[in-house]
């Protein structure tokens, strides 16, 4: 069983840990494993849960919590095998130095030209993105010595229903011995790579662009970093937005503290996009957020999360990417 592979995989920044009972565990990953969301720092949520709720989290940034993480895991893992010294991440993206605009400026203006396209006579109700977690888990254990990216499709009908299917990608090595190290994990997990599921939430049709800002403010906390993952990212996962719904998200970003933005840069797509980056304002481990937009059509391209201070008992190389969804199709 691949228990809480959702919810460590939701490698998030602000996050406290609770130990959970068996039964709250199998609970907990009912209902994680219903909800299509993206792998954003809200650990148990989609991978999402009310910080009032009990569950496991995972705190990449709360560094006194790692040890009740690894308490919880120890119970779920049976067995052992080879880590390497510093677990494998995906190379950062270059982002190329910005032109001398301020973030405002800079929305505002893709915000415009986004607003005079033609609107879609019919919206897609096919959502596709590829996600990774330093905490990505298959078959119930932790993948330290690859990057596996997974390839999450989510179909969503007239009544806000949700299908959804998450299937494993090649694996990614910075090096031989990661690969040997991935060998032998992979050997040791019989479980398939693909999942699928019904339900989850896709927080309501999305209204017009006078109540964008609102629908956006939803279960969102009150910093830019948190806005922009635990609320942006997560409703764009399953909901279709017009360009003039798509102007009016850029103007309510355009309105948050501490976004800057960074230039210019090329996704894990391979699309060209201009960064706007937050630092986390509320994390003991200092983390960097990135969102990527097609700065043409408006379309956020991607979101990262990049570790920048000392990483604490995380076994990686800062800065790191920690956490990423490229958005494919929606």
């Amino acid at each position: 069983m691949r228990d809480v592979e959702e919810t460590l995989a939701a490698a998030g920044s602000r996050i406290q840990v609770a130990h959970a009972l068996p039964e709250e565990r199998e609970a907990l990953l009912e209902r994680i494993l219903s909800e299509p969301q993206s792998r954003t720092r809200r650990s148990v949520r989609r991978r999402k849960a009310s910080r009032k709720k009990v569950g496991l989290t995972v705190a990449l940034a709360v560094t006194g919590a790692l040890a009740a993480t690894a308490a919880v895991v120890s119970d779920l893992l049976p067995g052992s095998y080879p880590e390497p010294a510093c677990g494998a991440t995906p190379p950062m993206l270059k982002i190329s130095s910005a032109r001398d605009l301020s973030a405002r400026e800079e929305l505002e203006a893709v915000a415009r030209r986004t607003e005079r396209l033609k609107e879609p006579t019919s919206s897609s109700d096919h959502f596709v993105q590829e996600t990774w977690s330093l905490s990505t888990r298959i078959g119930g254990r932790q993948i330290t010595s690859a990057v596996v990216p997974e390839r999450r499709d989510s179909w969503k009908s007239a009544d806000g229903t949700i299908k959804w299917s998450v299937r494993a990608e090649d694996p990614q090595f910075q090096n031989s011995k990661q690969k040997e190290m991935w060998q032998g994990q992979w050997d040791s997990i019989d479980e398939p790579t693909t999942r699928t599921g019904k339900g989850g939430s896709s927080y309501g049709n999305p209204p017009g662009p006078d109540g964008m800002r609102k629908w956006l403010g939803k279960g969102s906390p009150g910093d830019t970093a948190g806005f922009i993952s635990e609320s942006l990212v997560q409703k764009l996962m399953t909901n279709h937005l017009s360009p003039r719904q798509r102007a009016a998200v850029l103007r309510t970003l355009a309105a948050k503290k501490g976004l800057r933005f960074s230039g210019s840069t090329t996704d894990r797509a391979g699309r060209d996009g201009v960064a706007f980056t937050v630092e986390s304002t509320n994390s003991v481990v200092p983390s960097k957020h990135i969102l990527i937009i097609d700065p043409r059509h408006g379309r956020v391209l991607a979101y990262e999360e990049v570790l920048t201070g000392d990483p604490g008992r995380l076994k990686v190389k800062t800065p790191a990417v920690v956490n990423y969804v490229t958005f494919l199709k929606g």
